[in-house]
């Protein structure tokens, strides 16, 4: 975690290894598509979800602690993510042609 302030961060939860799961938890929110909690104008160039979660974090606008997503529920709401980005990589090119658009050689 290269984010300034890291000291802060750590003052805001009782451990090192409690501060990484709490950040890569809302890291992966983020990736899932959970809105973030901190207005556009504090996200201006930033693309790392870790550092948007850090942020979050020390502006006290990050809500951990039990109610956070569960790591399976997460996964799976990464997986369809994934899922619908290929079906709609897929659908963009143009489907494949199946088997009845094959021209009758016999």
């Amino acid at each position: 975690m290269a984010e300034k302030g890291i000291d802060r961060l750590l003052e805001l939860t009782d451990s090192k290894y409690r501060l990484s799961v709490v950040i890569a938890k809302r890291a992966l929110e983020l990736k899932a598509g959970v809105s973030p909690v901190i207005p556009p104008e504090q996200r201006v160039g930033i693309k790392n979800n870790v550092t948007i979660a850090m942020r979050e974090m020390a502006t006290g606008k990050l809500e951990w602690g039990e109610d956070m997503v569960d790591e399976h529920r997460l996964h799976s709401i990464l997986e369809r993510s994934r899922v619908q980005q290929h079906e709609s990589l897929l659908a963009a090119q143009g489907s494949p042609a199946s088997e009845s658009d094959e021209p009758d050689l016999f």
